[in-house]
């Protein structure tokens, strides 16, 4: 069992509410049959975290350990009943992909000092079934086997297999030092061209660039060119986002539009201003926190040449809800709000992924920091709004 394992044992994690399927089959209308023991396999999924707030309290690491061991009986045993008994239903599959997805410890007890041992050496003092586990690694490969000769393998399926296949070569590559190597590369470029409208790939591409040492040097860009001439939907618009941030920084960022009260905003037309673009929402709560560090930072600079634009990633029914935000708040600059379904245009436009993400535009309207927040939005506009940044 590996340290990040036995870590999620010992460290409380952040309770997340979770509906619907793990994995989301839509290409196959499931049986009733099928729905009952998917909800099952879900159940017993969910039991292995991430868990509620107080989960952790009063009970020891072999309990938790233990607990862990039953949750993944539990699921085993469901998946492989399904399967074995509905050997003409396609939902099957998904049945074995959790399996594939939750392998197993086959942990039976602990030695003595294992609830207080270091992590690393409590590793050492977990008591294995290895025999059992043998056996049920052999019973996965005979899976894969028949997964790979099968017909009616929902394509959702086939995607998280080949994504869990390429995250591990990335495991095994990352460990050795060559998660740089093209072959990595290669794998990653195999699952995004076999389903290029899939999610799936975009994620592993983002754990390749973190665990490549790209992110950062020079390199990225050739990174995210790569990306930006993918045949996968999601892997090219986040190449190309990415590619127009950078490019902000060496030519004036275009941003044009309505907001939400009738101000016409244009980027172009506030040349020789500092300009905080500001991505945000009303249900974020790290968001919310900034801006008075934002007010304040407006009220002290808007003066000598500073503006805000907000950016609003509220939901497409809450646009009441950001107006009288902005109006109890008293946010005095314009607000842009996506009243469309879809995806959100300036937030895919410039690759947010998360929130809050704050632009600072320098008086040429190229892009200085994305993450001007706290602090660092005062000590940037000392530096361009300063008496040493007059132009």
């Amino acid at each position: 069992m590996n340290k990040a394992i036995l870590l999620s044992l010992l460290l409380p994690l952040a309770a997340r509410a979770q509906s619907g399927p793990i994995v989301p089959i839509n290409s196959v209308a499931p049986s009733e049959v099928a729905k009952a023991a998917m909800a099952e396999i879900d159940a017993a999924h969910r039991e292995l975290g991430p868990q509620p707030a107080g989960f952790f309290d009063g009970k020891s690491r072999t309990e938790l350990m233990m607990m862990r061991q039953a949750s993944q009986k539990k699921l085993r045993e469901a998946a492989l009943k399904f399967y074995t008994e509905n050997p003409e239903d396609p939902m099957r599959w998904a049945a074995v992909l959790r399996m594939f997805m939750i392998r197993g410890e086959f942990v039976t007890g602990t030695k003595e000092g294992y609830d207080t041992a270091e992590p690393k050496a409590a590793m050492d003092l977990l008591i294995v079934d290895e025999a059992a586990k043998a056996e049920w690694d052999k019973k996965l490969a005979d899976l894969e086997t028949a997964m790979a000769a099968a017909k009616d393998v929902p394509w959702e399926v086939s995607e998280k297999k080949l994504s869990l296949d390429v995250s591990n070569k990335l495991s095994v590559a990352f460990k050795a030092g060559k998660a740089a190597d093209p072959a990595v590369m290669s794998a990653h470029d195999e699952l995004a061209a076999k389903f290029p409208k899939g999610d799936l790939a975009l994620q592993s591409y983002l754990s390749l660039l973190r665990a490549s040492g790209v992110q950062g040097t020079d390199r990225e860009a050739a990174f995210w060119q790569h990306l930006a001439e993918s045949p996968n939907e999601s892997v090219r618009a986040r190449g190309e986002a990415e590619l127009r941030v950078a490019k902000a920084a060496k030519e004036p960022m275009e941003l044009k539009f309505t907001a939400v009260d009738g101000r016409e905003v244009d980027l172009a037309a506030l040349r020789g201003k500092v300009v905080l673009v500001d991505f945000w929402a009303t249900w974020c709560g790290p968001c919310v926190a900034e801006i008075p560090n934002v007010k304040k930072a407006y009220d002290a600079w808007h003066a000598k040449g500073f503006e805000v634009i907000g950016i609003s990633l509220d939901r497409a029914d809450a646009k009441q809800k950001l107006v009288d935000f902005v109006k109890k708040n008293e946010l005095p600059w314009p607000q842009y709000y996506h009243e469309g379904e879809g995806a959100h245009p300036i937030a895919t436009k410039y690759a947010i992924n998360a929130i809050p993400a704050m632009f600072l535009i320098d008086r040429e309207g190229k892009l200085i920091t994305t993450n001007a927040r706290g602090e660092r939005l005062e000590r940037e506009l000392e530096s361009l709004l300063g008496e040493g940044g007059k132009p």
